[in-house]
């Protein structure tokens, strides 16, 4: 081979992949925007429902991920995913989609430790006034606090991916504490009153089904998070055919603590209340969760939701700083970045410089303001979409054309073929005027806007990745790992194992392929 093929140090745990997703999948809006997913819901009725269906759906989607992520445990995941399942153009519309889903959560929990300060240190960070964009104040200091978070988590990624990993699940295993003492103070206080959960749908104008609706196409941005797990493959110092199992847990786990969040903000007063709460100086309440849990438990119960807040915020930045930038180093080895991109420290091991671009990158959005970099969330969910999309239809090609039923990591197609369909409807759902999920104007402008830019970007890279024969595009996309059959005493239907590894017999057809 002409160039030497770079790879990333294996050193992350199986828990610390779990944490990475677990942590990642529970963000900021878990316990900030608790009273805002209920109204956009109508009711806690088709809120929880949307919670829990969307959370099977997802795991419907995880079982493809766990399929692909034990034939390619590569860096770059759903990009690598949809190079195999569909070419060298997919992967690279996937793999822009997905950046741009994954770079907006990092400035997203970035810019959500501005409104917890402003409940927990009222008028600390608030100085310095700048500008207003949408109606948001834009102050010096809010800014400060982001930049000073992202600045830090881009510093101990760049220094190395096992200490990342042992700090993610310490500050997930404190998150979920910090969640069970809250749900059990409320309950265990007596603020607890069902009757405060009705109307249980069908307010603020909204049919049952509509409500529903609404909340199951944010499926995509309130679970993102599992598909870190495939991001960090190439780090697994264990077998990735354990990934299922923690897919699959984290998807659960997510999904109970949005569930239990949920309830708590809801429960305490009626839930339609919960948005106009006001404070002692007659301002709008910020951060309704906090607000509720102040009333349920005083300041120790706000101590505690501050505390998982926290967690959640930063287990977020540093899950999908890890992600983006294992992406970006995924994408540049197949040579459809810079190739500076996909240089490795020599003493960290890190894909050092996309950390420094991802970083670079996030420390730009906090000057827009809240309000402007909100309107990426819907962007994020498409985003995540087509990551799915690819996963699983990729999942359901290389089952039909190498499905072998001995193999212990195969799936159904059904099932990847289901995943698929999930993916294209939660798509349709977002991006399909008049749906009941349909995008924000300003969301959908953005998402044109980033679309040209890549149609554009691609279109100025496409002669450089073309010239690439399709072999060696396997290999710096792939490595030596080309598994597509279950193994069968060290043999493989016209294929040659090494160890772990499997390099197939290319075909005069296949070379001239994709």
């Amino acid at each position: 081979m002409a160039e030497k093929r770079t790879k990333l140090k294996k050193s992350m745990g199986p828990g610390a992949i779990w944490a990475v997703a677990v942590g990642s999948i529970i963000g900021w809006g878990c316990f900030i925007q608790g009273g805002l997913w209920t109204q956009r819901a109508g009711g806690p009725l088709p809120l929880f429902l949307g919670f829990l269906v969307g959370g099977l759906l997802m795991i419907v989607v995880g079982c493809s991920y766990s399929y692909m992520i034990a034939k390619f445990p590569v860096a770059g995941g759903e990009f690598a995913y949809a190079y195999k399942g569909f070419g060298r153009t997919a992967s690279y519309i996937c793999g822009w989609m997905l950046s741009l889903g994954y770079l907006s959560i990092v400035a997203l929990n970035a810019t959500a430790l501005p409104v917890l300060a402003s409940y927990l240190f009222p008028g600390v960070f608030s100085r310095g006034y700048l500008y207003t964009i949408a109606g948001y104040d834009v102050y010096a200091g809010e800014i400060a606090l982001s930049l000073f978070f992202i600045i830090l988590f881009g510093i101990m990624n760049y220094r190395g991916a096992k200490s990342v990993g042992n700090l993610q699940l310490a500050m997930v295993l404190i998150m979920c504490a910090a969640v069970l003492v809250s749900v059990a103070g409320t309950v265990l206080t007596g603020s607890f009153d069902s009757s405060n959960l009705t109307p249980l749908y069908g307010a603020e104008g909204k049919s049952f089904v509509g409500g529903f609706i609404s909340i199951l196409a944010l499926a995509p941005f309130l679970y993102v998070g599992f598909d870190c797990i495939p991001q960090a493959a190439e780090e697994y110092d264990f077998p990735p055919q354990k990934c299922r199992k923690l897919i699959i847990s984290a998807l659960i786990v997510g999904a109970l603590i949005y569930g239990a969040m949920a309830l708590v903000t809801d429960c305490v007063i009626p839930w339609q209340q919960v948005l106009t709460m006001t404070d002692a100086s007659g301002a709008a309440v910020k951060w309704h969760t906090g607000a509720v849990l102040d009333l349920a438990m005083g300041r120790l119960g706000v101590g505690f939701v501050a505390l998982a807040v926290c967690m959640g915020i930063f287990t977020g930045m540093n899950g999908f700083f890890m992600t983006s930038s294992r992406l970006l180093f995924g994408m540049a080895r197949a040579k459809m970045l810079p190739s500076v991109f996909g240089k490795i420290h020599e003493k960290h091991k890190t894909p050092s410089y996309c950390v420094v671009f991802v970083t670079v990158i996030c420390c730009i959005c906090p000057f827009f303001g809240r309000e402007v970099i909100g309107w990426v969330v819907d962007m994020c969910s498409v985003g995540t979409a087509f990551g799915y999309f690819f996963t699983c239809a990729g999942a359901w090609i290389l089952l039909k054309k190498y499905g072998d039923p001995s193999d212990t990591n195969r799936i159904h197609p059904v099932t990847a073929m289901a995943g698929s369909c999930i993916s294209v409807a939660i798509l349709l759902l977002l991006i399909v005027p008049g749906s009941p999920a349909f995008m924000a104007p300003q969301s959908f402008v953005a998402l044109v806007v980033w679309i040209l830019l890549g149609g554009i970007f691609y279109l100025c890279s496409r002669h450089n990745f073309m010239k690439i024969t399709k072999r060696e595009m396997d290999y710096f996309i792939l490595g030596n790992v080309q598994i597509v059959c279950g193994l069968r005493k060290g043999k493989v239907q016209g294929t040659l194992v090494k160890g772990n590894v499997v390099n197939p017999r290319i075909s005069d057809s296949e070379k001239n392929g994709k």
